[in-house]
C-alpha cells in the first residue's frame, strides 16, 4: 500500500512540475498573432519552380503533390498507429513533394540585440505536431534558399536537458521525447523514413517573432527541433521543403497546443491566383476574424483522430443539387480500425477521393456535361485526372458541387468553377483525384482546391469549423 501511495505522489509531482515548466516555456501567452503565409508556387515562396513552367505544367505538379501528400498521410497514420514506439514515425516516402502547399514566414531568434531576428519560411502543416528548423552545423541537410538557422548564435536557444530537479530529486525532462537522449544529455527528436531519409536534432526553446492586427510585433519561446541530422531527402539539388515545419495538429507539441490559443484561421486564394507573390495570412486566437461577428459563417463539427490529423463529419454530395446519395456511414471515421472519415487539409492541393466514391460523384458530374452534348475525353489529357471533358460548345456551364458537411453546405459554386475543376482552352476536368480504397485510411481528403475563396476558422478548443465566402485577396495587414 504504502508504494502505491509512493507511486501516486509521485505522479502528482512529475504533472505539477510539468504544468510549472510548460508555463515558463510560454512565460508570455499572446492572445493573438498572423503570419504571412504564400503557396509554394508563389515567386515570393524559397519553392518558387520559375517562370519556365507552364500552367500545365505546373498544375501537373500540384497533382503529383496531392498524390503524394495523400499517400504519405495515409502512411504515417497507419504507421504510428501500428507502431510501437509511436515517437518515431517511419514512413514510405521522402518528405521532398509531400510537404504542404503552404510556407509561412517566422522570425526566429535573437541576435546582436533584443529585437534583432532571422526570417524564415516554415512548411505549414495541420497534418504534424513538432516545429523544427534545419540549424547551422547539420551534418547533412537537405537544400534551401535560406542559410541554414545559426541556433547557437541566438542569445535566446536553449536546448532541453533529459534530466531535471523537481523537489530535491531529479526526473526525466516531461517535455522531451521519452527515450530519445544524447550522450551529452540533451533531448533529441527523430523520424525517420522508411526509404532512408532522416532528420533528427536537438529539443530546444527558441523565441518565435510574429505579427499581430492590433499589437504590432509579439515575440514568445515556443519549444522546436533544431534540425542536425538530414540525409537522403532527394530533391535533385533543389530546393523542395523550405527551411523546416510548423506542425499546427492537436498534440501536445504543435504551435497550436503550446501557445493554448486553440483556434487558427486561413483565407486562400485560387491555385490560378496568388503566384505573383501576394501573400495571405494565418491567423491565430483574437487575430480571427470570423469570430469577431463580421459575417455570419456557417458551423459544422471539427474532431481530430489519427495522431492530429482534423475530421469532419461528411453527410453527401450534391452536383447542381441532386444528391449523389451517399450515406453518413459511408464516411464515418472507424474508431476501432482508424479507417474512414473525411480530413480536411489544406496541404493538399486537390481533393482525394477513394475511387468507389468518386465514381458515383463522377456520374452525376457526367449528367451535367450530357445536357452540353459533351462527354469525358478517353483517355484523359491530364494525367492523374480521370475526369476531363471538351470545351467545344457555345452554351457551356460549369456545375455547382456541393459537400454537405454535418449542419452546414460547403459550396463549389458554378461562377467560381475553378474551385472545383481545372480549366484550360481546350477541355475542363474535375478537381478531384481517385484513390485506390487498399492505398488508403480516409474515404476523403478534402483539399486547399476546393476550400479556396472562403475564410476558414479551426476552432480545435470549441471542436468546430467555420467557413464564410470571402475574396481572399483582400487580405492584408501589415506583416514581420
Amino acid at each position: 500500500m504504502g508504494g502505491v501511495i509512493t507511486l501516486f505522489i509521485l505522479l502528482l509531482t512529475i504533472l505539477f512540475y510539468v504544468s510549472l515548466l510548460v508555463n515558463s516555456v510560454i512565460a508570455v501567452n499572446p492572445s493573438g498573432f498572423s503570419m504571412k503565409m504564400f503557396h509554394r508556387d508563389s515567386k515570393e515562396s524559397p519553392l518558387y519552380p520559375g517562370d519556365h513552367l507552364t500552367q500545365d505544367e505546373r498544375f501537373q505538379r500540384l497533382v503529383k503533390q496531392s498524390k503524394d501528400r495523400a499517400r504519405y498521410i495515409a502512411r504515417k497514420m497507419l504507421s504510428l498507429r501500428n507502431s510501437i514506439n509511436p515517437d518515431v514515425a517511419r514512413l514510405p516516402m521522402t518528405y521532398e513533394n509531400v510537404g504542404s502547399s503552404y510556407v509561412a514566414l517566422v522570425g526566429l531568434g535573437t541576435f546582436g540585440g533584443s529585437t534583432t531576428y532571422m526570417s524564415y519560411f516554415l512548411m505549414v502543416d495541420t497534418g504534424s505536431d513538432i516545429i523544427w528548423i534545419q540549424c547551422q552545423g547539420a551534418y547533412s541537410s537537405f537544400p534551401q534558399r535560406d542559410p541554414l538557422y545559426p541556433a547557437t548564435h541566438s542569445g535566446t536557444y536553449t536546448p532541453l536537458t533529459c534530466i531535471v530537479p523537481s523537489g530535491g530529486r531529479t526526473i526525466n525532462n516531461p517535455l522531451c521525447y521519452p527515450g530519445l537522449c544524447n550522450n551529452q544529455g540533451l533531448c533529441i527528436y527523430q523520424i525517420t523514413y522508411e526509404d532512408g531519409a532522416v532528420t533528427s536534432g536537438i529539443l530546444a526553446i527558441e523565441k518565435f517573432t510574429v505579427s499581430t492586427d492590433t499589437h504590432g510585433v509579439q515575440s514568445f519561446p515556443i519549444l522546436m527541433g533544431c534540425g542536425l541530422h538530414q540525409v537522403n531527402f532527394d530533391s535533385d539539388g533543389l530546393p523542395e521543403f523550405g527551411a523546416g515545419v510548423l506542425g499546427l495538429n492537436g498534440q501536445p507539441k504543435s504551435f497550436l497546443r503550446q501557445l493554448n490559443l486553440g483556434k487558427f484561421e486561413y483565407c486562400l486564394r485560387p491555385h490560378t491566383d496568388g503566384m505573383d507573390g501576394t501573400p495571405t495570412y494565418l491567423r491565430f486566437g483574437t487575430d480571427t476574424i470570423l469570430d469577431r461577428g463580421v459575417r455570419q459563417p456557417y458551423k459544422t463539427h471539427l474532431y481530430e483522430y489519427g495522431k492530429g490529423n482534423y475530421f469532419l463529419v461528411l453527410e453527401d454530395i450534391s452536383v447542381n443539387g441532386s444528391r449523389v446519395g451517399f450515406e453518413r456511414e459511408d464516411f464515418d471515421y472507424d474508431d476501432f480500425t482508424g479507417n474512414g472519415g473525411c480530413l480536411i487539409d489544406s496541404g493538399t492541393t486537390l481533393t482525394m477521393m477513394q475511387e468507389s466514391h468518386l465514381n458515383k460523384l463522377a456520374n452525376k458530374v457526367k449528367e451535367h456535361f450530357r445536357n452540353f452534348q459533351l462527354d469525358p475525353i478517353i483517355p484523359s489529357p491530364v494525367e492523374g485526372l480521370e475526369f476531363c471533358f471538351p470545351k467545344n460548345r457555345e452554351r457551356f456551364e460549369f456545375p455547382k458541387i456541393t459537400f454537405h458537411f454535418q449542419d452546414a453546405d460547403f459550396e463549389l459554386k458554378k461562377d467560381e468553377p475553378d474551385t472545383s475543376f481545372w480549366i484550360t482552352d481546350n477541355y475542363v476536368c474535375l478537381g478531384i483525384v481517385g484513390v485506390p480504397a487498399d492505398d488508403t485510411p480516409f474515404d476523403v481528403m478534402f483539399g486547399a482546391m476546393q476550400q479556396a475563396r472562403k475564410r476558414i476558422l479551426y476552432d480545435v478548443a470549441g471542436e468546430s469549423l467555420y467557413f464564410a465566402e470571402e475574396d481572399c485577396r483582400q487580405d492584408n495587414m501589415q506583416s514581420i
